[in-house]
């Protein structure tokens, strides 16, 4: 198996014809065919059906795809890390959940590279892909919190990955909402009081595994849920909407967000936030550097 046989098959899934694939890669329609023979000669499947407009992906199709994207993706961003600076270690990339610290302190670390090139990165996505973007080593490091009493079936899911869990700090479940709210003047609030507001979550699926929700208060105890896959989305409608979302606590110093409220949910469930690493992998100074910043916001 060659990167190249990988690079014709995906390309013969995202055009869905091997002539079409061949003219995107420069490449002579044979060349093309015979690298998805091998392709499915290596592992044994067949992983195109021929149809009247081209080939569609057979089911095997469709999960050998998906990994060689995650391939590719993988060596496309080493790719854009290591090109024209052997030398340089101005490289740093972040998966965080929402509503978790490491925004300011990441925006700390670009404000010090006094550098004539930096690559670097901050992307907040769902539990699951925080998991994802650090085991597939796309992100250095991924920064996440959970419901305290998850914390076995987490570290289970974690070390099936190859990746280590380092605790950061506990915190209290927090509520998330806009200033004219009618709860936003509370030292702190119930959950009583909070479920009869819509309810935003970035988890779309309400039988989702425990351990990756973002969802801190049961789906099932909500009237009313909204979902959202961003940070803005969720802002807008809490602006507009008297919704509100559960997180750990953290508020960034952006004046932007100036107008959210963060309260304490009095019977909330306390939370665990740490920060995850592939095991074995090497951090870079600036990643530890970083990390020492989020451990001071959170001490």
């Amino acid at each position: 198996m060659t990167l190249q046989q990988m690079k014709y098959f995906v390309a013969v899934a995202d055009s869905g014809s091997i002539s079409e694939a061949a003219k995107r890669l420069f490449a002579a329609q044979s060349s093309v065919s015979e690298a998805v023979r091998a392709v499915e000669g290596h592992y044994g499947i067949k992983a195109f059906l021929r149809t009247p407009k081209g080939v569609m992906l057979t089911g095997d199709g469709k999960e050998l795809f998906i990994e060689f994207k995650g391939i590719l993706n993988r060596l496309y961003h080493l790719d854009l890390k290591y090109e024209d600076k052997k030398e340089s270690n101005h490289a740093f990339y972040v998966a965080a959940q929402h509503h978790i610290c490491g925004m300011d302190s990441f925006m700390s670390i670009i404000q010090s590279l006094d550098v004539p090139e930096y690559y670097v990165g901050f992307r907040e996505c769902k539990t699951s892909g925080v998991f994802e973007q650090v085991e597939k080593g796309l992100a250095d490091l991924g920064v996440i919190f959970f419901a305290e009493q998850l914390k076995g079936q987490m570290m289970q899911e974690l070390r099936g990955r190859g990746i280590i869990f380092n605790h950061i700090s506990y915190r209290t479940a927090h509520a998330y909402l806009h200033k004219a709210h009618p709860l936003a003047e509370c030292s702190q609030i119930r959950i009583e009081e909070i479920i009869q507001y819509p309810f935003i979550t970035y988890d779309r699926s309400t039988d989702a595994n425990p351990a990756y929700t973002e969802v801190i208060i049961p789906h099932y105890r909500m009237k009313k849920i909204i979902s959202v896959t961003d940070r803005a989305a969720a802002y807008s409608i809490m602006r507009a909407n008297q919704g509100f979302v559960v997180g750990s606590g953290y508020h960034t110093a952006d004046k932007a967000y100036d107008d959210i409220r963060v309260i304490p949910i009095k019977d909330g469930v306390n939370l665990e936030i740490g920060f995850i690493v592939k095991e074995n992998y090497l951090l870079s100074d600036i990643a530890h550097r970083f990390i020492e910043m989020i451990g001071e916001t959170e001490a």
